[in-house]
């Protein structure tokens, strides 16, 4: 009789199976609070860019009603603004990067909390966005799910995230202190492109983007230190609709 069980495929694992670099880690409301006063700094073409390149926001984002989850200083959400939405809330655990989304000015509401347990009203928005945010939760079908549960029957949500690719090579999230200039990496979860697209599904969304930003000629003669990097994908944009 052979075995008609489904292979193991095997799992990624925990990071520092992976650490290249054994920066100093530390939580995610410890590292943010420092990273918040230089997070402005943040180089858009890991995320805006990818952003940008979404046919689904460029259809659906205008007078949409959305909600940043891991909204950071609020850079998701002045975009948001920019390129049309209606109202913009944003979620975050840090209160520091909460503050820093609140000088801007852009949102109609910010809350501290856990991007998976937002406790907003269910079918509240019209979609949900997220940036960079998602290599730093363990429990990935938690996140989608609440996702799902926040927006429409009608509704979508975009990430932009870490690509696995470059957590596989032992580059973690991290930033130079502001005062210090030590290298400070907050905690990750590595999570493979399939593991989004399951969660996602099993949620009850349809996958209909996947975008992948390499570093390019032109992002390394703007940042130098990226030339050892060129060619790697190092971030991605996958963007979903709710499942008719």
């Amino acid at each position: 009789m052979t075995d008609s069980s489904p292979p193991d495929l095997g799992r990624p694992r925990p990071f520092a199976h992976y650490d290249r670099r054994g920066y100093r880690t530390v939580g995610v409301e410890e590292g943010y609070a420092e990273w918040s006063r230089i997070y402005s700094d943040f180089d858009r073409r890991f995320d805006l860019d990818l952003f940008e390149a979404s046919t689904l926001l460029r259809e659906r984002l205008p007078g949409a009603a959305v909600v940043d989850l891991g909204c950071g200083t609020g850079r998701i959400g002045e975009h948001a603004r920019g390129r049309g939405a209606r109202s913009v809330v944003g979620v975050d655990r840090s209160s520091h990067m909460l503050e820093g989304a609140r000088l801007r000015g852009e949102y109609d509401e910010l809350a501290l909390g856990d991007m998976c347990i937002t406790r907003l009203e269910a079918k509240r928005f019209d979609g949900v966005l997220t940036s960079m945010s998602l290599c730093h939760v363990e429990d990935l079908p938690e996140f989608y799910a609440e996702a799902r549960r926040l927006v429409r029957d009608e509704g979508w949500l975009c990430i932009v995230d870490f690509h696995p690719f470059f957590l596989f090579q032992g580059i973690p999230s991290h930033f130079s202190h502001p005062d210090t200039g030590e290298h400070i990496a907050v905690h990750n979860f590595i999570h493979g492109l399939g593991d989004h697209f399951g969660a996602a599904r099993r949620a009850g969304f349809e996958v209909v983007e996947l975008e992948e930003r390499y570093v390019t000629d032109e992002w390394a003669e703007a940042k130098p230190a990226y030339d050892k990097f060129l060619g790697w994908p190092v971030t991605f944009m996958m963007s979903a609709r709710v499942a008719s």
